[in-house]
């Protein structure tokens, strides 16, 4: 699913909060926002579904100051990506479709507020 083609999908102001709240304290792997995810594009939700709810959750975190990134060893810890927010979505989409289902902690980015 193309991150620019995603169809229009509204995520809670509680789980946005919660995950933003998450981003600010430490580095949020992809578990937590799968599962909102996965909650938001119900039971049953083809994989299609389950990615547009995924671009849509981590879209609306960037939007509030959230990045993606990579852990790395060296202080501080964590590599922002480059790019624009649509070029960071479509890598997130990307590396999803490859693994096949929504991506796990450990997996694919983690994502960090760094503006506390």
């Amino acid at each position: 699913m193309e991150p620019d083609r995603r169809p229009t999908i509204t995520v809670g102001e509680k789980d946005l909060a919660y995950l933003l709240d998450y981003a600010r304290e430490d580095w949020v792997g992809m578990s937590p926002i799968s599962a909102v995810a996965g909650t938001i594009a119900g039971q049953g939700a083809t994989s299609d579904e389950l990615t547009a709810a995924l671009l849509a959750v981590i879209g609306d975190l960037i939007d509030r100051g959230a990045v993606p990134g990579d852990l790395v060893a060296e202080d501080p810890g964590f590599t922002p990506w480059p790019g624009t927010k649509e070029e960071r979505l479509r890598r997130i989409a990307a590396e999803t479709a490859e693994l096949g289902r929504l991506p796990e902690t450990g997996e694919v980015a983690w994502l960090h507020d760094p503006s506390i």
